[in-house]
């Protein structure tokens, strides 16, 4: 039987409530939750080693006061705006691997077991170039290995890689698989973080559209399962609400009978809700609240 712990990405607070007091209050007594994946917007990754470390030990005692456990630590929306480590240029590859590198260390002086997310997105022009397209795909995979063994020697359980929603960025099963390991005693695994809204690829169809077939197929390699109110038609980061819930395809007890098909023995489920900036910030919190409820029901259930 699957294990199932409910969590939220806070990237709900980003530009809200960036004080992690505050939104380790909010999480708490006000959704009722003690698991957070800590999103990286939240985090100034480049600044000193110090600094760095100052952040880090600020989240962990809001948590620590709050009884919060910090599952993971993830990209947000800055760093999606980005190629990454599949950048046209090999010097924004290069800083972008520096980039996770810091991540990595802010990771473990949080004490969380892993971090990743969005690691790369080709360009047009290099994803209409087969040979290019190999090329890039070949080196990520080196970055994703360096990555692994730098991860090990910070003492994380693993790195995470999301399924994304367009074709230029790792969004099917095989090209996803690709990119997994199980890691050795020099590198922690590369694992999947699976996000439910993300089978909107266009030009895809059948079980690659499908949020259940991802579920039943590939939840035993996904320690944590993103969880937004989403259609077919796009990657919207909705809450779990009435009428949100009306006009989406994810239906809780769905998703819980795909995780407990597949095998997968223990699973974070992590709500990624991602409201728009100029959102009334009374109704943000209200649908976080609804959204977290929800998903609690359908556990009890």
């Amino acid at each position: 039987m699957t294990q199932f712990s409910l969590g939220v990405n806070n990237c709900f607070a980003v530009k809200r409530w960036p004080e992690p007091d505050v939104w380790a209050k909010i999480v708490r007594n006000e959704l009722g939750l003690d698991v957070v994946q800590h999103s990286l917007d939240l985090v100034d990754l480049d600044t000193s080693t110090d600094e760095l470390l100052d952040q880090a030990k600020d989240v962990r005692l809001a948590c620590d006061h709050n009884g919060l456990f910090i599952d993971s630590t993830f990209t947000g929306l800055a760093a999606y705006s980005s190629n990454l480590l599949l950048a046209p240029s090999a010097p924004a590859r290069a800083r972008a691997l520096a980039w996770f590198k810091r991540a990595i260390q802010f990771t473990a002086a949080l004490g969380a077991r892993g971090t990743g997310g969005h690691v790369g997105a080709y360009s047009v022009t290099d994803f209409r170039i087969p040979t290019r397209q190999s090329e890039l795909e070949n080196l990520l995979e080196e970055s994703l290995t360096e990555l692994a063994h730098f991860a090990r020697e910070q003492g994380l359980d693993y790195l995470l890689v999301e399924n994304l929603a367009t074709a230029r960025e790792p969004s099917t099963m095989k090209g996803i698989t690709r990119l997994l390991s199980e890691g050795d005693d020099a590198h922690v695994p590369i694992q999947l973080c699976l996000d439910v809204g993300h089978q909107c690829v266009y030009g895809s169809s059948g079980d690659e559209r499908d949020p259940y077939s991802w579920l039943e197929k590939m939840s035993p390699v996904a320690p944590v399962i993103q969880l937004q109110q989403s259609d077919a038609e796009g990657d919207h980061h909705w809450p779990f609400t009435e009428s949100a819930n009306a006009l989406g395809r994810i239906d809780a007890h769905r998703v819980l009978d795909a995780i407990s098909r597949s095998g997968a023995e223990e699973v974070s489920l992590i709500l990624e809700i991602i409201p728009s900036f100029e959102a009334n910030d009374d109704d943000v919190l209200a649908d976080m609240v609804a959204s977290a409820e929800y998903w609690r029901r359908a556990l009890a259930d």
